[in-house]
C-alpha cells in the first residue's frame, strides 16, 4: 500500500511539474516583446523604428504615448522595458524629483533631432522673429505683420489639424504657447504639410510650421528664430531653439533584447529610418 501511495506521489508531482513547466513556456513566449511607453511628440519615431526593427527581426515592440512623466513611472515599477524620452534621465530626474539611488544604472541615449520651420509667404517682410513674437503670432495677438517690423499685410495663420494627433503640433506648443496653451482656434487648419506650405505660398499674410524635411522652397521663406536658421549645424548643436532631442532611456542592466534593439537604432540602419523624418543624431 504504501509503494502504490508513492507511486501515486510521484505520478502527480509530475504532472504538476510538467504543468509548471509548460506555464513557464507559455510566459516566456508572452515575452517576446519588448514593452515601452513615452513622449508623445517621440511617438511617431519609435513607430517607424519598431516596424522596421520587427521586419528586420522579427521581434515585436509595444509602445504607448504616455508622456515623459508617466513613462518613467512604469519604469520605476518594472512595467516596461524602456521609455522614449524628449530629456535625458538627468534632466527629467530633476524635475520629477527622482530618488538618485533608483535611478543610478539608467541612460538615455539621443537618436534623433526633430526641428520645425517657420514658414511666411514671401510678401511678408518679415525674416526673423523672437520666440515670443512667433508665440503671440499663433495665439492670435499680433494682427498684422506690421507690428512686428514687416508689411502692411494681416496675420493669418496655419496649422495642421488637430485631430490627426500631429507631432509637430506638440511640438510646436511646448516650445510656444505650452502643453496646456491654446493655439489661435481661427487659424486654418489644414491636413498636412504639403498642404500647409502651399496656402502659405498662395496667400499673401500666411504663415505656418512644419517639419523641416516637409519644406519646399516653393512654400515660402523660412524664418530664423532669435536670429537662428535651421540648418543642420544649428540644429545640431542646440543654437536652433525649435528642435527636440530624441532619446531611448533605459536600466542598462543586462537586457540583450533590449541592447539589441538600442544597437539597432544607433546603425547605419536605425539611423536611416530616422533620416525619413528626422534629423539622425546619436553620440
Amino acid at each position: 500500500m504504501m509503494k502504490l501511495k508513492k507511486i501515486l506521489v510521484a505520478i502527480v508531482l509530475g504532472v504538476v511539474c510538467a504543468c509548471q513547466g509548460q506555464q513557464g513556456d507559455v510566459q516566456a513566449a508572452e515575452k517576446e516583446y519588448l514593452a515601452s511607453a513615452g513622449c508623445k511628440t517621440e511617438h511617431f519615431l519609435l513607430v517607424d523604428l519598431a516596424e522596421a526593427y520587427q521586419q528586420k527581426t522579427g521581434k515585436t515592440i509595444r509602445i504607448a504615448s504616455t508622456g515623459n512623466k508617466k513613462a518613467i513611472d512604469l519604469m520605476l515599477d518594472n512595467k516596461i522595458d524602456f521609455a522614449y524620452t524628449c530629456k535625458p534621465i538627468i534632466s527629467l530626474s530633476k524635475k520629477l524629483k527622482l530618488d538618485a539611488s533608483k535611478i543610478s544604472t539608467w541612460k538615455s541615449v539621443p537618436i534623433a533631432k526633430d526641428p520645425i520651420a517657420i514658414v511666411s509667404n514671401k510678401k511678408n517682410g518679415v525674416s526673423d522673429i523672437s520666440v515670443a513674437q512667433l508665440t503671440a503670432l499663433f495665439e492670435g495677438k499680433i494682427k498684422n505683420w506690421q507690428e512686428i517690423g514687416g508689411t502692411d499685410l494681416p496675420v493669418l495663420t496655419a496649422y495642421i489639424n488637430p485631430e490627426l494627433e500631429s507631432g509637430t503640433v506638440l511640438l510646436f506648443k511646448e516650445f510656444t504657447v505650452g502643453m496646456d496653451g491654446k493655439l489661435d482656434p481661427g487659424a486654418k487648419q489644414l491636413n498636412g504639410p504639403s498642404m500647409l506650405g502651399n496656402y502659405v505660398a498662395a496667400t499673401p499674410g500666411g504663415v505656418t510650421f512644419i517639419p523641416l524635411n516637409a519644406y519646399d522652397e516653393k512654400f515660402g521663406d523660412i524664418v530664423k528664430i532669435d536670429g537662428v536658421e535651421p540648418v543642420k549645424e544649428n540644429i545640431l548643436n542646440g543654437k536652433y531653439s525649435l528642435s527636440a532631442t530624441y532619446y531611448l532611456t533605459f536600466d542598462q542592466s543586462d537586457n540583450k533584447d533590449l541592447a539589441d534593439f538600442v544597437e539597432y537604432c544607433l546603425s547605419a540602419a536605425g539611423q536611416g529610418v530616422v533620416a525619413k523624418n528626422f534629423i539622425p543624431y546619436s553620440q
